[in-house]
């Protein structure tokens, strides 16, 4: 599905799919509200990326020459960006994990701007090898350990193609997490795990989501997402979406055509995420809220003959 390059913000992602008619469907969400999220303060954010050796091909290395499109780099991209938006200093900080023989090891990448986050170079491992295991927790480690300490609110980004190996020592170390956590409001630790492709063992992201319950300690660490390939970005950015994105920004909202033509209208509340169809010969739309007016114009996007 094309998307714009750069939404006019508040606008986070605008997503164009054509119709047989000449028309387009429109799929955009806002950028997300840190206060609704954290509160105010300190917020914080981290982007975790699986550099194990199953997932070399879609960093571009696919082949004996690579050559292939990196997949990785084009949604890294756009998760620190993102992300670089809802935190007090304006950055993202990155990092490799499932790095070095066994797995067991991260490599930071960086930390950059939303603005360098757009040509930020994701290429994969620099000084440790691509690794044969998948351990997650020395990535949550690094999260909560360093990036977290003194924060207000930070919420961590993981992406993985593979079956954690060390699945009960994350759990264990999380449920310490939760128990030193509990009862702050709003909560001030957040994952989101993204599982991409067949190799990802479902049941350990569920597990992970659910390991508080029944356990008395009332704290909601995880959230996590299937996605089919590191080709669909779009349905990633979804998941993410999904726990950053508040279901209502606005009282009340609607959308009109650059010629005037009401084309979808939220009387009980405008809606994070939110679709509708731009009619055939209309280029640009116009999202009204009570506090202002985002003017898209999806030009870039549309084929000409």
């Amino acid at each position: 599905m094309p998307k714009i390059a750069r939404p006019t913000r508040p606008l986070a992602d605008v997503n164009v799919l054509p119709q047989s008619d000449g028309s387009h469907e429109i799929v955009a969400c806002f950028m997300p509200d840190p206060e609704l999220i954290f509160g105010e303060g300190d917020t914080r954010a981290f982007l975790a990326l699986d550099a194990s050796l199953s997932l070399k091909k879609m960093y571009g290395f696919g082949g004996p020459f690579g050559g292939d499109p990196n997949y990785v780099q084009g949604v890294a991209r756009k998760l620190g960006s993102i992300l670089s938006s809802i935190t007090l200093s304006g950055q993202t900080a990155a990092i490799y994990w499932a790095v070095s023989p066994d797995g067991g090891k991260i490599e930071e990448i960086g930390e950059y701007s939303e603005r360098e986050w757009e040509t930020a170079s994701v290429t994969g491992p620099a000084v440790q090898k691509w690794g044969r295991g998948t351990k997650l927790l020395p990535a949550i480690q690094y999260g909560f350990e360093k990036v977290a300490q003194g924060a207000t609110g930070t919420i961590g980004v993981i992406i993985t193609d593979g079956i954690i190996q060390d699945e009960q020592d994350c759990i264990d170390y999380c449920f310490n997490i939760g128990k030193s956590l509990v009862g702050r409001e709003p909560e001030p630790f957040k994952l989101v795990l993204i599982g991409i492709g067949e190799e990802v063992d479902e049941g350990q992201l569920e597990r992970l989501d659910d390991m508080f319950e029944g356990t008395g300690v009332d704290y909601d660490l995880w959230s996590s997402g299937m996605v089919a390939s590191m080709q669909n970005e779009a349905d990633i950015l979804a998941v993410v979406f999904g726990e950053l994105t508040s279901d209502i920004v606005a009282p009340t909202g609607r959308v009109e055509s650059a010629s005037g033509k009401l084309l979808a209208e939220w009387s009980d509340g405008m809606p994070g995420k939110f679709r509708f169809i731009l009619p055939s010969g209309e280029t640009t739309f116009v999202v009204h809220t009570a506090s202002q007016d985002i003017t898209q114009d999806i030009s870039e996007v549309l084929v000409t003959a």
